[in-house]
């Protein structure tokens, strides 16, 4: 079993400031982009930064509004100029969309939304976030994540997204953060523009709500005040995730499995005594938010996994076939298919695993037509052991092309667990070829790509698993299986590459190679400026490490120093103590010295004052004495 981590890995326990050149602030509804991010944006206004705002929908059908709607949202326009002024920040753009109505219009919110990051081109977007309650939050932020996974190399506009980061903030739900500002320089300023709002306060208290959050999360810092809370994510990571595995990963989802519907899919799923990792793929189908109908297990002569098997029958109908021998890859996945009874159908290894919402994607993309056979992008994730089980290495986005028949002849660049078609389509094209052992899937592919076009979903919906630990089941790429299985596919489909088909792809692939070439020189270009900056730093360290020894050692010195003068503090004191308790017996036998006088003085003065000494004295002089 791996070690839990400590809470310092799951959430900050630094403050750090949200840094952006040029930042595109998005929210829903009039007075969102300050509840969530208000301080934050306080202050990369200080900072002088280039800031723009756009607000979403209309903001008529807050509860507030009574009969008068456009009236109401001509008075949140006007709150939100009002907040942006106090916040330091310019004027806001309004989208004027219907209010509580953006999942109805998700397209038209996309083209905005990529209309804004063209023009704009901000280097930092700011966005509430997907976990969010409110389904205005919530959609906005899933129009924005679906247009920055989607944008490939080669898109005119890819130069806008390539570089991306984008923060998501909270307002109606907690998430995970991965970033806290503190904002306790911004808490007046906050306060005031949140005070613009008096509509929205009328509702409910807002402004008391945010608080109460924002004081919460000083919760892991250290110092007072309040604090925002963010999760900033970078194109290469939102375009290697879907968009439910990172919702589920920053807070809780809105959507759980099979909530949105049961869809009409039948998977087919080929295993061989690999019951651990066919009980996680099938987990994956379980968790789906449109659960397929059917699952046709295929155990091709390895040893039964009925068990594995029985705890998924109340998720969904399970069609499991075990045979005693092993007939091949090929056999196994033409038998699955032959099984299906749905409307569509999909393939998953039992070492692979679909996203939360793989089949509901690619459901939404086949309806919406017109080609009959869809697929969408895998994430290769590197998986190290990890005690009983297995730890993410690494993730990239290798297979994500648009559908190219002529490139299809040189290289297959469609995981098979990415494809969505009718069976029946399968069966036309002539299903598997039990001939081959490798590449099954790849010759496939081209004979279907004779018969129709692929439409290309651009996302990630699930991923290409590869082990750290050797896998016989596999043939890896330049392994003599793997090369002679390419072989067999070039021979076969000889015929089929035209002159005209391979110059265009090599025209694309030298795009590729130039933009990952542009790519890779800015990478270079950034690696050179971070290790000078780290050359730098280590100076900085150095030259600080040596005066901190410096300043060590005069510490030291002025310790002892202390010591020294402190011990003959106590001396001199001890002297003091003795000096005064002599003092003290001065003064005493002084008292008593002069209290003696006193006394003495009195005898003489009854003395002279008597007859006996009068007469004394008269006897004296009579004598001739005085």
């Amino acid at each position: 079993m791996s070690e839990q981590p400590n809470e310092d890995a799951v959430i900050p326990h630094r403050a750090t400031a949200l840094e952006g050149e040029r930042v595109l602030a998005l929210a829903a509804h009039p007075d969102d982009e300050t509840l969530g991010a208000g301080g934050a944006l306080a202050r990369i206004a200080v900072e002088n930064k280039v800031v723009q705002l756009w607000i979403a929908t209309d903001g008529e059908m807050q509860e507030g509004a009574g009969g008068d709607r456009a009236a109401y949202g001509a008075r949140r326009r006007d709150e939100a100029r009002r907040a942006a002024a106090a916040l330091g920040l310019p004027e806001p753009a309004f989208g004027g969309m219907p209010d509580r109505e953006l999942t109805r219009r998700p397209a038209d919110l996309e083209r905005e939304l990529a209309r804004l990051i063209r023009e704009f081109e901000p280097d930092l977007v700011v966005c509430p976030s997907p976990v969010e309650i409110h389904p205005d939050h919530r959609c906005l932020a899933e129009c924005l994540y679906r247009i920055v996974s989607g944008s490939r190399p080669g898109d005119a506009d890819h130069e806008a997204f390539q570089f991306l980061r984008v923060a998501f903030y909270e307002l109606t739900q907690p998430l995970l953060p991965n970033l806290l500002v503190d904002i306790a320089a911004q808490q007046e300023r906050k306060a005031q523009a949140l005070a613009c709002y008096t509509s929205q306060q009328l509702v409910r208290d807002y402004a008391g709500a945010v608080a109460g959050l924002n004081a919460y999360r000083r919760l892991t810092l250290g110092g007072a005040g309040p604090v925002e809370a963010f999760f900033v994510a970078t194109y290469p990571e939102i375009s290697a995730r879907s968009l439910e595995q990172f919702r589920s990963a920053i807070g809780p989802s809105v959507f759980r499995s099979g909530s949105t519907s049961t869809a009409p899919v039948s998977i087919v799923i080929r295993t061989r005594n690999r019951p651990a990792l066919l009980a996680e793929a099938l987990d994956s189908l379980r968790a789906q938010t449109a659960r397929p109908r059917e699952v046709v297990i295929v155990n091709d002569g390895g040893a039964s996994v009925a068990d594995v098997v029985a705890p998924f029958r109340e998720a969904f109908a399970v069609v499991l076939e075990e045979r005693e021998v092993s007939d091949g890859r090929s056999r196994a996945a033409n038998r699955g298919m032959e099984a299906a009874r749905s409307e569509l159908a999909g393939f998953l290894d039992d070492d692979d695993r679909c996203y939360p919402d793989h089949v509901e994607r690619l459901v939404d993309a086949y309806r919406a037509g017109p080609e009959p056979v869809v697929y969408s992008d895998a994430a290769t994730v590197v998986y190290d052991r990890d005690g009983d089980g297995w730890r993410e290495r690494s993730r990239s986005l290798q297979y994500s092309l648009d559908f190219d028949p002529d490139y299809l002849l040189i290289a297959n660049y469609i995981p098979l667990h990415t494809i969505l078609l009718p069976p029946p389509l399968y069966r036309k094209a002539g299903g598997f070829d039990p001939a081959l052992d490798y590449s099954e899937d790849w010759d496939f592919l081209i004979r279907l790509s004779f018969a129709t076009s692929f439409r290309h979903v651009r996302g990630v919906t699930c991923e290409y698993r590869v082990f750290a630990a050797d896998d016989p089941g596999h043939a890896a790429a330049g392994s003599p299986a793997f090369l002679q299985g390419r072989r067999r596919i070039y021979e076969r489909y000889a015929d089929r590459r035209t002159p005209e088909g391979l110059g265009r792809v090599i025209d694309r692939l030298r795009t590729q190679i130039a933009f990952w070439y542009d790519r890779d020189g800015r990478s270079q270009g950034e690696l050179r400026y971070q290790r000078s900056s780290h050359r730098r730093l280590h100076e900085l360290w150095e030259k600080c490490s040596t005066e901190l020894g410096s300043l060590q050692m005069t510490k030291r010195d002025l310790e002892t120093e202390r010591s020294r003068l402190l011990a003959e503090n106590e001396l001199v004191h001890a002297r003091l103590e003795e000096l005064f308790e002599a003092n003290e017996r001065g003064q005493k036998k002084l008292s008593e010295t002069y209290a003696e006088i006193q006394r003495l003085n009195g005898i003489l003065e009854q003395i002279y004052v008597s007859r006996t000494w009068k007469l004394h004295l008269l006897l004296d002089r009579i004598r001739g004495r005085r």
